[in-house]
């Protein structure tokens, strides 16, 4: 018997609120939010890797610790077994890591999910420029394009039940914008996973900042925790409200001449993911 009953996939360019997503869902009793699968890889490489172990608990987590990556694995299953948790939630980014498991997943018969999150490319490319200082605008841009029209493309092929939803949305309308995944994915709504912060979470990879606020909220994590905060990420983090709050910093970081690149290259393709607001 198949003790994985659902694998719901988290899509979408880097830094557009997976993490987010993912820990809220991950707080539903029925599903275990195991963040960036594709980071598996990591777990026994020599060094100090800041992928090769669980974001909140460090090297000793009682799901990673003892997790030996094979090409055999059923990994979905595995963590179902693992964590008792019967639907497991992947928010891997790479669309190879994706169209495989996709593949072999959708021939063993286990029904597939997808959420296509989607935010404001030029909040997305702001949010790159500040984490890679030195890199040219440009070709975080085109980086920007090229994974959405092959997100786009993965979107349209994939055969099981897909959504879409804007990061934005999510971030002003939480509890809304969450009834209706739990209705899309069939389990029932609790307005406690909004609380994801006070939740036991063991994701690999992943966005920092929304991770450190369960280390806010959990302080006798904070020892154990990994998690340190950049100087770029510090000072909006270290005062962020537990609450879910809407990120608009790029309204204030990008330049003018930033904004006028990134419409004249990315303008029509960021259509549907504008928001003006």
């Amino acid at each position: 018997m198949r003790e994985n009953k659902k694998v719901i996939f988290i899509c979408g360019a880097p830094h557009s609120g997976s993490t987010l997503l993912g820990l809220i869902l991950g707080s539903h009793r029925l599903c275990f939010y195991a963040g960036e699968l594709n980071k598996t890889k990591f777990i026994n490489i020599n060094g100090d890797h800041e992928d090769k172990y669980c974001k909140v608990c460090g090297y000793e987590c009682p799901i990673w610790k003892d997790f030996n990556l094979k090409d055999e694995i059923d990994l979905y299953n595995y963590l179902s077994i693992k964590t008792y948790k019967p639907n497991i939630i992947d928010s891997t980014k790479n669309l190879d890591w994706l169209k495989n498991k996709t593949e072999k997943l959708y021939e063993s018969s286990v029904p597939l999910y997808l959420i296509y999150i989607l935010r404001d490319g030029r909040a997305v490319v702001n949010s790159l420029i500040r984490k890679y200082k030195n890199s040219d605008p440009s070709a975080l841009i085109n980086k920007w394009i090229n994974h959405i029209i092959s997100t786009n493309e993965y979107f349209g092929r994939f055969p099981g039940e897909k959504k879409k939803i804007h990061y934005e949305k999510l971030a002003l309308n939480p509890e809304k914008t969450i009834e209706k995944i739990c209705t899309f994915l069939n389990i029932e709504f609790n307005k406690d996973m909004l609380n994801y912060f006070s939740h036991e979470h063991h994701p690999l990879g992943g966005n920092i900042g929304t991770q450190y606020l369960i280390i806010k909220s959990q302080k006798e994590k904070k020892e154990k925790s990994p998690i340190q905060l950049s100087e770029r990420n510090e000072y909006y983090y270290s005062d962020h409200p537990l609450e879910i709050k809407l990120d608009l910093r790029w309204k204030k970081e990008l330049s003018p001449e930033i904004i006028q690149l990134f419409e004249n290259k990315a303008g029509e393709l960021n259509r549907n993911f504008r928001f003006d607001k």
